[in-house]
């Protein structure tokens, strides 16, 4: 069964609250269906509420999704992913050494 993870620092935080099924439907609806992930990420699990937009970039392997993203804070950018895997650790180097470009979407927007 695949989770939910929050990879920040350089640690991964499991997000119980959310639906591996309802994340992965927001992911497969493109930078519209992760802007309100996206959110909800920032504002609840990381606690950030000063920030001036995010550059994201979708990946949907087989049974894997991930979100790599930078927020854009007033004092810098932090670096955050969100996947749904079964392994968090293969879903990473998946996404690092054998993503294809029709794997990935990049999106952009303000807060």
């Amino acid at each position: 069964m695949s989770l939910v993870w929050v990879y920040h620092g350089n640690e991964y935080k499991r997000v119980s609250d959310l639906n591996p099924n309802q994340v992965m439907l927001m992911i497969n609806n493109s930078c519209d269906g992760i802007r309100q992930l996206v959110n909800y990420v920032i504002n609840n699990v990381l606690s950030v509420s000063d920030y001036r937009g995010v550059t994201a970039r979708i990946y949907r392997g087989n049974d894997e999704h991930l979100i790599h993203f930078f927020i854009n804070l007033v004092n810098g950018n932090e670096e955050v992913m969100i996947l749904v895997s079964r392994n968090p650790a293969d879903t990473l180097f998946n996404y690092y050494t054998s993503a294809s470009p029709e794997n990935i979407i990049e999106c952009s927007y303000g807060k």
